[in-house]
Order: structure tokens, then C-alpha cells, then sequence
């Protein structure tokens, strides 16, 4: 049991559409900003954040046909950038074509706000996390007359 989906975005079990022109585009390398980052052209109507943590895939240049994870899809200065989690085999140029599909960080509320697919999520948002292990109860501090003891009684 996880507090995390345990679904890939856009499985069976999610069922999210990655195909839908919201949640899909196709772009171009602009400028090269280090081994795995790089200035897109062609993504400039979705929103920042959209891709992050989605799936790129070459369709032209000398990785074409190879897909790669996106850590991170931002807009800075009117530029979008993304960076690939990982070094391609083959160096990215300046006119390389790709199309990247939305990503999920698997939480309950990207599910439900973002994806409005909340009756698919396959997490269980509500289970306690590890400070619950080392919790403890707490002595009531505040007035309100009555004899002090623990949780607010």
C-alpha cells in the first residue's frame, strides 16, 4: 500500500487519453543548454509543468525512434526548457523533432485536478506517512479551564 498510484499514466488501469491534442505535442530542439537540457520550439501553448516527468520520444535526428522520461518541462523568459532525465546515446541537435506525452507524479491531487480521473487513481492517498510511526500524543497547551491532559480533554 502506497500513498502514490500505482498505475502508469495512460495504461489500462488509468486510462487517461495521451492521445488527446491537450495532453500531447510535437516540437523541435531550439538550443542546446547542456548534454539534457534544451530550448523547445513548438510547445509554447502548454502550460509549464505539463510534461514533466512524461515520455519524449525522437522522431527525427540521430535518436530517432528512441523515448526517454522528461524530468522537468519549464518556461523561463518565455522559453520552454526541457530537461531529460537521462544522456541519449546520440547527441541532441538544434532541429532534432520529438512529440512528449503529459506526465503524472502519481499523487492523488494531480489525478483529480489535472487528469480529472480520480475514480481511476490506484493509490491510497489517506494512509498515514512514516511521521506517524514516531508520532506521539501531545499534552493540551492552551487554557480553557478543566484538568490538563492529552488531546484536548
Amino acid at each position: 500500500y502506497t500513498a502514490r498510484c500505482g498505475a502508469d499514466l495512460g495504461d489500462g488501469r488509468c486510462r487517461v487519453d495521451l492521445g488527446n491534442p491537450a495532453r500531447r505535442g510535437s516540437g523541435t530542439v531550439s538550443a542546446l543548454e547542456g548534454t539534457s537540457l534544451f530550448a523547445a520550439g513548438g510547445l509554447g501553448s502548454f502550460a509549464g509543468g505539463l510534461f514533466s516527468e512524461g515520455r519524449l520520444t525522437w522522431t527525427g535526428g540521430a535518436n530517432a525512434g528512441v523515448s526517454v522520461e522528461v524530468k522537468e518541462h519549464r518556461i523561463v523568459a518565455g522559453a520552454v526548457r526541457l530537461s531529460l532525465w537521462q544522456a541519449m546515446a546520440e547527441p541532441i541537435a538544434p532541429g532534432d523533432a520529438f512529440t512528449v506525452t503529459a506526465g503524472c507524479d502519481k499523487t492523488f491531487a494531480t489525478c483529480r485536478d489535472r487528469f480529472a480521473n480520480a475514480l481511476n487513481f490506484r493509490g491510497f492517498p489517506h494512509i498515514p506517512g512514516n511521521d506517524f510511526v514516531i508520532s506521539y500524543p501531545a499534552p493540551k497547551t492552551s487554557g480553557g479551564g478543566g484538568t490538563p491532559g492529552f488531546f484536548g480533554t
